[in-house]
């Protein structure tokens, strides 16, 4: 592939990824474009040398009044602190000048450190990412008018200095067009310096005052070089003026080689792309800063087959309507997460995580907000200076001066293809140092700067270790989270069953309020619940539930065993879906509770423990839904036989399983031929292939469909015990959790061969303690840390509400739940009790991609991105005979994270067709 034509296809590939004036968008196409060039070295000392001969000096006398920012346009009251903006002039002979933003901290400014924040790209704006989106005091609304307060702000513990650097950027600019064409490294270190030296002169309370600079992205290369070039000039002119005390650089771009292999790594073991793209671009590719066309072909394999998502968050949406020209642009840098990270890293300055709704178009309306003229007149903006209007990223007006605007390794002069030397100078020089990585961001991804650690070999003072932020400390709740929902359900009562085996049952209505329940002919039912007389779905309609009054079906009459279930028929053309069996795992985890009030049933609990609401995406949308409780003594299923509930296993509850089926399909006798599939998920890998095997095998005995089994689909699954055990551990690593020493420990100890010595069991201990206490069936989702008060529960945009599996097993264990839904309570031994994608931990997506390597099947459909509302809703390849996909942002229990992923899944399964493209 010739030079233009892969920087046409990177050019293609930008624009259906995201605007070009993204920061999220800049870095990726900068350092791929690199690839065509190389560049020398240089050293910290040349570089500071070169910002000391350039220094320029003015009077700064009168100008921070004349900066001050009295309010801002559409501010939410008037602000507890000073906030200043304008311009410093850095060459007088060009007409060079660059734009500040300045909040000071909210309480006792004069005792806090000042904290330069830089924003990467090259050339992306601190104003309109650091502030505006990511750190600032104020968010822009989605009116492009009126502000909002962030409130974790870092001028809660710092005076915050962001800089629009270099010229281009934002509201930065040069009388001098030349300028625009020869930039780089050097030169933005230059003027940085240069900045910072007047803009104390400016502010002269801030000069000896303990001094930080921060930032993210490229800039990994500003920083380092700017702490260098301050350290320099101190020494030379014999003063602490700058009084540098630290740098932390988030998701740094450190190493171009580095970066580009860790990415493709990451995009492997976030199962983004298939092993074998991954292991084209292992073979073709040496990371040496030479790519010849086998390596780029297979880099653009990886780039195709991860689909359109927002590599700087990939779990997080894409703005599709932000009412915007540019809407279709709309991959944006979703950084609020990072935020909360990044503060508490700060200093150690904890605060509460709160649900933040993130909104994927906020872009969109911080550069309209930022072209506002009274915006730009209340921050001193120089639009006269200015070429075209205020712009995230250096390349604006893509239909005007793309190619003459945009910073690209042509018009970029210099810029070392490692920043190392760099870092290890500042570590020497006694810096404080700190790198952070965000851990879902796959462009600079944790895993580059795991890799640019190892080649710096620095010894390790403090082992690895969790942290905590106040809402997360303390350990697991130990119960599984579920989302909120009211419950209906249906039993086989078993003296019924014994005597009236094919007679229908009284259908019930229960007020949502649980207060009154009382029996009802189907006729009554009927004008209360539009139900058809023969379907037996429960429905929420206004304030009353129906449902099918039946309670347990029998599966041994000699040991008083029942097994209890719940089933939902399709609300629309009920006889013309399948009848789908769902089975959780666990082993002895319920299917009711875990399965149909938590992930996919028609209800759940809300917070009240009382009251249910009705689920968008239920699963009996396009399904009959048939949920057991199995085996005997998970949920409310029983025996009367004390021993029973010790002499379990696989083959018993398989036993079980196949018995309840044949006798509930004569209560049901029409669906009997209907076609049948059996899902789960975790422990139900075990329960599924074992009871489709026995409806096969007794199918074939009998020479008859008796169950007439179409498929079957297991989530997460549990499959080889060793397998499963090392894909955890795999996972840890993969996903930045675990340290490297420890995870070598595993590696040299532990044979996972059925055979664990101590030293294997200790470092996988070890591995325990370093993760911390993480959910591992999601390991991004929240804890729930008081049920009783779901507002003090840290909680997020992604995960729901962390408490639901309490108001779950409190709203089960209610007794007028209980009476009305005629649980047999005196065959229980306990209260109802239940048991606790590619975000779970446990039964990894790692652990199902080795289980399919043992399996060695062909592949007939690579793998491809599949979607749902124009989003990559996960990815999935085709075997002869087996499907394997995945689904983007879910944990565990895959229904409950991403209900509408799953249902489209769901849907595709019962079609026989892989999921859509």
């Amino acid at each position: 592939m010739s030079r233009e034509a892969f920087a046409l296809q990177l050019f293609f590939l930008l624009l259906v990824h995201g605007t070009l004036a993204d920061q999220a968008a800049r870095v990726l196409e900068f350092s791929r474009s690199r690839m065509n060039f190389q560049y020398d070295q240089y050293t910290t000392e040349h570089a500071s040398q070169r910002v000391n001969h350039q220094l320029y000096m003015r009077s700064q006398v009168g100008l921070k009044e004349a900066d001050k920012v009295s309010e801002l346009p559409g501010q939410p009251g008037r602000a507890d602190f000073d906030q200043y903006a304008g311009y410093v002039t850095v060459s007088a002979t060009s007409g060079k000048a660059l734009f500040y933003y300045f909040v000071e901290a909210a309480e006792d400014p004069s005792t806090k450190p000042l904290v330069l924040w830089l924003n990467g790209g090259p050339g992306c704006s601190s104003l309109g990412d650091g502030a505006m989106l990511e750190i600032g005091p104020f968010f822009v609304n989605s009116d492009n008018k009126t502000l909002s307060i962030n409130r974790y702000a870092w001028n809660n513990v710092a005076n915050m200095l962001f800089l629009e650097s270099l010229i281009g950027v934002g509201f930065s600019y040069s009388n001098t067009t030349s300028d625009y064409n020869n930039t780089g490294d050097r030169s933005t270190a230059a003027d940085a310096y240069t900045f910072l030296t007047n803009w104390l002169e400016r502010f002269p309370e801030y000069k000896g005052r303990d001094f930080f600079i921060t930032g993210e992205s490229y800039g990994g290369h500003y920083i380092p070089q700017l702490a260098n070039a301050i350290l320099t000039n101190n020494n030379i002119m014999n003063t602490t003026s700058i009084n540098l005390k630290g740098v932390a650089i988030g998701n740094a771009y450190l190493d171009d080689s580095t970066n580009t292999r860790a990415t493709i790594d990451y995009y492997l073991t976030h199962a983004l792309i298939s092993k074998e793209t991954h292991l084209a671009v292992q073979q073709n590719c040496s990371f040496n800063g030479t790519y010849m066309a086998q390596c780029r072909n297979a880099l653009a394999a990886a780039e195709t087959e991860k689909g359109i998502i927002d590599l700087y968050n990939i779990y997080a949406p894409l703005c599709w309507n932000a009412s915007n020209p540019r809407q279709l642009n709309g991959l944006v840098q979703l950084l609020t997460d990072f935020y909360h990270l990044t503060l508490a890293l700060f200093l150690s300055y904890q605060m509460v995580l709160q649900a933040t709704n993130v909104d994927p178009c906020s872009r969109y309306y911080i550069e309209s907000y930022l072209n506002r003229p009274e915006v730009q007149k209340a921050l001193h903006a120089n639009t006269t200076g200015l070429e075209q209007p205020w712009s995230d990223c250096r390349c604006k007006n893509i239909d005007k001066s793309l190619f003459n605007n945009i910073i690209t390794p042509e018009n970029w002069k210099d810029a070392p293809m490692s920043m190392l030397p760099s870092i290890q100078g500042l570590i020497s020089s006694g810096v404080s140092t700190w790198l952070y990585s965000g851990d879902i961001d796959a462009v600079c991804p944790v895993t580059s700067t795991l890799y640019s650690l190892d080649i710096l070999e620095l010894p390790i003072n403090s082992s690895w270790r969790p942290w905590y932020s106040d809402d997360n400390e303390g350990s697991e709740t130990g119960f599984v989270s579920w989302g909120d929902c009211r419950l209906v359900a249906m039993w086989l009562d078993t003296k019924v069953w014994c005597s009236q085996q094919s007679e229908k049952l009284g259908i019930w209505f229960l007020p949502t309020n649980l207060k009154e329940h009382s029996p009802c002919s189907p006729h009554s039912c009927k004008e209360n619940c539009p139900l058809n007389d023969q379907n037996f779905a429960s429905s929420l309609y206004g304030d009353v539930l129906c449902f099918n009054n039946n309670r347990y079906v029998t599966v041994d009459a000699k040991a008083g065993r029942a097994l209890f279930y719940y089933f939902v028929e399709a609300p629309h053309d009920p006889f013309k879906k399948p009848l789908v069996l769902w089975l959780n795992g666990g082993p002895g985890c319920s299917s009711f509770g875990a399965g149909a009030m938590l992930e996919l049933g028609p209800f759940s609990v809300r917070s009240d423990n009382k009251t249910l609401y009705k689920k968008q995406h239920a699963w009996n949308t396009v399904a009959n839904m048939l949920f057991v409780e199995v085996p005997a003594g998970v949920g409310y299923s029983y025996s009367n036989t004390t021993s029973d509930y010790y002499n379990i296993g696989d083959k018993k509850t398989t036993d079980d399983a196949y018995t309840f089926l044949i006798n509930w399909l004569k209560k049901f006798p029409e669906y009997q031929d209907r076609d049948f599939f059996i899902i789960g998920e975790s422990y139900a890998g075990h329960y599924i292939p074992e009871l489709a095997n026995l409806i096969v095998s007794n199918n074939r005995a009998i020479n008859s469909t008796n169950i007439k089994l179409k498929g079957v689909a297991i989530g997460n699954a549990d499959l080889h015990d060793n397998v499963t055990l090392r894909a955890s551990f795999d996972y840890y690593w993969r996903h930045a959790m675990i340290s490297d020493r420890v995870y070598r420990a595993i590696q040299a100890s532990c044979g996972f061969n059925d055979t664990y010595t101590n030293d294997c069991q200790n470092a996988m201990n070890l591995a325990i303690e370093e993760k911390g206490n993480v959910d591992d069936y999601n390991i991004y989702a929240p804890q729930c840390h008081d049920a009783s008060n779901p507002s003090g529960s840290s909680d997020s945009v992604l995960y729901g509400d962390p408490c639901t599996n309490h108001y779950v097993s409190s709203y089960l264990n209610n007794p007028e739940v209980q009476r009305a839904l005629h649980a047999n309570n005196t065959g229980l031994n306990y209260t109802w009790m239940d048991c606790s994608g590619d975000m779970d931990a446990v039964c990894s997506v790692t652990s199902t991609q080795y289980a399919l390597d043992i399996l060695g099947l062909p592949v007939e459909t690579s793998w491809r991105p599949w979607h749902v509302d124009n989003e990559v809703a996960g990815y999935v390849v085709g075997y002869r005979g087996l499907v394997f996909a995945t689904v983007r942002g879910a944990g565990h229990m895959v229904p409950y994270y991403q209900p509408r992923r799953a249902l489209a899944l769901l849907s595709s399964f019962l079609e026989g067709k892989l999921p859509p493209e």
